[in-house]
């Protein structure tokens, strides 16, 4: 069994040990300058990523899922030492001299891939920059580190600061299932963690109730004050992308959105744009007719707040069922079974939870295995609770070296379980979790040794998601909801008329919701090609995108981690073009055998396996035979591109 394989989950002293990992890395550098071929320069600088991707990957996990100030304060002091030993690298002339050499080396197909995309990197992080340029471009990406953890700790605090607490009566319309994830003492405690928001959105049927926590929710970190305005994220933001705009102008763009676009697929902004207003304009008129029939069905001016409580209650009109009784069908040992024989099914791979202590009691330590033996591990942390950032996603711990296996971090945001009553998840939270899973496998499963290549490491950002998303698509195949539903008191499977149901009900309102993300997708693209203020920016796309009117409180931009704390500015879009991918390999292999077939296989041999060390779109159009299209998404959303 490969070594290194377990995190150290309780770093100690990590500004020091930081610290040196860097100053080794500088000094190995200095060596590798002078090297001429892939083992002199290449492979001593992965053995450097490798360990140094593995401190950083802990630090900054557990400052997600178990913050504390203290430890925040340390990891902190990190990110500036970790910015400017990538900023020593990337503007290292010698070094871009010596990858340029290895370049003209007799190299294997992906060892030219990865020097090509290492040459490339090298330029688009200034290499060719002197003097007082360089030193500012350095400033700048400290700088953007620091405001980028300000802002997601903003909204980790705004977030966890606001509750409320309610009685029984306040309440109507929640069930059972609902009251128990907030049941304190004799009363009720409402937050803004997303599985209790969610609930309340969908179930309260009191109207200032939902007013008044959805105000809280959308003006979380802002200057509203409807929460409090101490972890306002707007100057935050204000100077990420006055900072993002400078960088550009230093490295020849005119625009940040023109430097994103260049690591990715897509030729231009321009080219984003028209392929989203083209989505815009195919789903407009749907979506117009859907709200109309929610407006019809309510009797009343509808406001935000009121959108996903009178949804529920017209898809229950529609399709005869109350999405309440889908949930205990499905427990989380259930839901996890049917995930991982799903998995086994697709990529003759077996996940086999072990014991082993980590950070939290929540956590699964779950050990990927094939018949060769071990293949990676995947630590998995489902629930919702205090001092974790919301959301869901997945992070890597380590990739595949010739002592370490692939190691990965599944987070999400769900709910946990009751007093003698497992979890039980709402479908929408399944669909999360394979979302979640098919990241995670696609850095498991890499066949790809280099760090700067293995898994999701140097794929196209706008191909990053098409794994995720097409994991999606499995978890509504009756076989797979099969496997995983199983009620929690009676031991049925779920009832083939409910399963209809489900399937039937799946595109409700998918019109609305391509709209809503064409508008995130619109504002980023656009806000990242000008000076303009962002939210300026939103209001002048919300007039082609949004069908009702803004609420003044609205501040949701202050806490879009996406784009101001994550790795996806100017890269929204990369959801729905990794949707076409998605929605048009998904169909390629259902119509050619499906789960364990040929096809099937080959997803994993050309998308998986690879990662980012060939080229993505030549490995897709290897997998597939023929260009993505744009009309797989449509049909996947049930939306009539002829509208």
């Amino acid at each position: 069994m490969p070594n290194n394989i377990t995190p150290n989950f309780s770093p100690k002293d990590i500004v020091n040990t930081i610290d040196e990992i860097t100053k080794s890395g500088i000094n190995q550098v200095e060596i590798c300058v002078n090297g001429d071929d892939w083992d002199s320069v290449v492979k001593p600088l992965d053995i450097v990523e490798h360990e140094l991707g593995r401190c950083m990957s802990v630090n900054s996990h557990i400052n997600s899922v178990m913050y504390t100030d203290k430890f925040n304060t340390e990891y902190e002091k990190t990110l500036p030492i970790i910015s400017k030993y990538y900023s020593e690298i990337a503007s290292n002339k010698s070094l871009y001299k010596a990858y340029k050499r290895v370049s003209k080396t007799n190299l294997d197909s992906r060892q030219r891939h990865i020097i090509k995309d290492a040459i490339k990197g090298f330029e688009l992080s200034g290499v060719a920059l002197e003097g007082d340029k360089l030193k500012r471009l350095k400033k700048i990406k400290e700088e953007l580190t620091l405001l980028s953890s300000k802002f997601s700790n903003n909204s980790l605090k705004a977030t966890n600061e606001w509750k409320k607490i309610v009685t029984r009566q306040g309440l109507d319309g929640y069930g059972e299932e609902q009251l128990s994830k907030i049941k304190k003492g004799d009363d009720y405690e409402l937050n803004l963690q997303v599985p209790v928001y969610i609930d309340l959105m969908t179930y309260a049927s009191d109207d200032a109730l939902r007013e008044e926590v959805y105000k809280a929710y959308i003006s979380r970190a802002s200057e509203v004050g409807i929460t409090s305005d101490k972890f306002n994220n707007f100057e935050v933001m204000k100077e990420i992308l006055s900072l993002r705009h400078e960088m550009s102008e230093l490295l020849g763009f005119k625009n940040y959105a023109e430097l994103s676009i260049e690591s990715k697929m897509v030729r231009s902004p321009e080219q984003v744009i028209d392929f989203l207003y083209d989505l815009v304009s195919r789903s407009k008129s749907q979506a117009i007719e859907e709200l109309e029939e929610l407006h019809s069905f309510s009797g009343k001016k509808l406001k935000p707040w009121d959108l996903m409580y009178y949804s529920e209650k017209l898809k229950e009109k529609n399709f005869g069922f109350h999405k309440s009784e889908l949930t205990p069908y499905f427990a989380e040992n259930n839901v996890l079974n049917g995930l991982f024989v799903t998995i086994e099914r697709l990529y003759r791979v077996t996940i086999t939870e072990i014991n082993e202590e980590s950070y939290h009691q929540d956590v699964r330590a779950l050990e990927v295995t094939s018949n060769k033996g071990l293949v990676g591990r995947i630590y998995l942390d489902l629930y919702a609770r205090d001092k974790k950032r919301g959301g869901a996603w997945m992070s890597d711990y380590q990739g595949l070296m010739s002592d370490s296996a692939p190691v990965a971090f599944v987070v999400c945001n769900l709910n946990s379980p009751g007093k003698n009553k497992p979890a039980l998840f709402e479908f929408d939270e399944i669909v999360t979790i394979f979302h979640e899973f098919g990241h995670a496998l696609h850095h498991i499963l890499t066949k790809v040794p280099y760090p700067s290549a293995a898994g999701i490491i140097g794929v196209p950002w706008d191909g990053v998601e098409l794994p995720s998303q097409y994991m999606e698509f499995f978890c509504y195949e009756k076989d797979v909801v099969d496997l995983m539903s199983c009620h929690w008191q009676t031991g049925k499977k779920l009832p083939e008329d409910l399963y209809d149901k489900l399937v039937m009900s799946k595109n409700f309102q998918s019109a609305m919701q391509m709209l809503r993300q064409c508008e995130f997708s619109l504002w980023d693209i656009k806000t990242h090609m000008s000076n303009e203020d962002t939210y300026n920016i939103l209001y002048s796309v919300q007039k082609e995108t949004s069908l009702m009117n803004r609420v003044d409180e609205n501040r949701f931009l202050n806490t879009f981690g996406h784009i101001f704390g994550g790795g996806y500015a100017a890269g929204y879009f990369s959801y729905k073009w990794a949707e076409v991918l998605a929605a048009d390999a998904y169909y390629f292999v259902d119509s050619d055998g499906g789960i364990g077939s040929e096809a099937s296989k080959s997803f994993l041999t050309n998308i998986l396996q690879i990662g980012g060390s060939l080229d993505f779109m030549d490995q897709y159009l290897k997998f597939k035979g023929s260009e993505p299209s744009v009309e797989s998404l449509l049909i996947s959303n049930g939306i009539d591109s002829q509208i």
